[in-house]
């Protein structure tokens, strides 16, 4: 299949020269299993056909030989009561578009000829995203159907709203519990307040469904403020485990500073023990020519040497910058990386 576009589907009728027409029994076809849009005020459309005629003819998809409804299973029913009213005769044919498709394409019809031809419920306009991303995938799958660009977009182009607005038609699908969707369903939660429900935890969910099945007044407003507050409990709680974290670390410099002292102090008091011995062992200094030649590991030993041997006379905010030496050096050892 080449490059397609949602519009193929879309005018399934009198114009689309790749729709065949046929005269059959209303009873020779089925309806889709997908079709999940109401089937309300059948007797007032049959009553309507018998006076000005069928203004449409229903549309069918041909899947394996079998004639399935892709739009008008309303006008369908109502072809059906005509006939078991005794209205028309039972051999009445009824005029028909049909194509041959898969199970996959029919899906994607029928859900893209819904979103234009019938004013849909809040429930029904999000059932319908949900409904249509999985048709698109499995057509994408199942038929090579090629899908160019994003798919929230796509479906917001198909049911002619913003993708802002499938996004939200989305967290609702995703994420509200089936009590609380059932509630929506109902008409019993407005589509705000479904989404603002959709942000809270399960078992506040229920309660507001359970506030709503009750008859109660669900506020979209009511429902967005304890979002909010959650919100900001939320991040208040992540703040002061951070901050938690922060004085750990804290703690454990500081722990590690007093440490890295107490080395210190042995150090110096082992050097004023035995710094007469490195009076005669001592590094000497190198001459001129030798200089270039020692490495930064040669000066730290022969600096330091030299430094107990004058320890009693190192200051403590001389050996303050001592111990932050000592502390990088270190770290950089166990890291693995510099070093000399």
């Amino acid at each position: 299949m080449g490059k397609w576009s949602f519009m193929d589907l879309f005018e399934s009728g009198e114009g689309q020269t790749d729709f065949e027409e046929i005269y059959l029994s209303p009873y020779e076809v089925e309806p889709s299993e997908q079709n999940f849009y109401s089937q309300e005020n059948i007797e007032e459309l049959a009553d309507s056909i018998l006076t000005v005629g069928q203004q449409q003819p229903i549309v069918l998809a041909r899947v394996n030989g079998v004639y399935k409804i892709i739009s008008g299973h309303r006008r369908n029913l109502a072809n059906i009561h005509n006939i078991e009213c005794g209205a028309v005769p039972k051999e009445q044919k009824i005029r028909y578009l049909y194509k041959d498709m898969s199970e996959a394409m029919l899906e994607l019809s029928l859900l893209v000829g819904n979103a234009f031809n019938r004013k849909l419920s809040p429930y029904e306009e999000t059932e319908q995203a949900a409904r249509l991303k999985a048709a698109l995938i499995r057509a994408r799958d199942e038929d090579n159907l090629v899908i160019q660009g994003r798919m929230r977009d796509l479906i917001a182009e198909m049911m002619q709203t913003s993708p802002s607005e499938v996004a939200r038609m989305n967290k609702i699908n995703s994420s509200l519990v089936p009590e609380a969707k059932e509630q929506f369903r109902e008409g019993n939660l407005s589509k705000s307040a479904a989404y603002e429900t959709a942000k809270l935890p399960e078992e506040e969910q229920k309660e507001i469904a359970a506030c709503a099945a009750e008859g109660r007044e669900v506020k979209h407003k009511d429902i967005a403020e304890r979002v909010q507050e959650k919100k900001q409990h939320q991040a208040a709680e992540e703040a002061a485990k951070r901050a938690e974290k922060a004085a750990k670390r804290a703690e454990e410099a500081q722990i590690a500073a007093a440490q890295a002292g107490l080395q210190a102090e042995r150090a110096a008091e082992s050097a004023d023990l035995s710094a007469g011995k490195f009076g005669d062992n001592a590094m000497n200094p190198p001459e001129s020519d030798e200089k270039e030649s020692w490495s930064t590991r040669d000066w730290v030993i022969y600096t330091l040497r030299e430094l107990l041997m004058v320890a009693s006379h190192v200051t403590e905010d001389e050996l303050l910058v001592l111990q932050d030496m000592l502390m990088t050096a270190t770290e950089r050892s166990r890291d693995g990386t510099g070093g000399v």
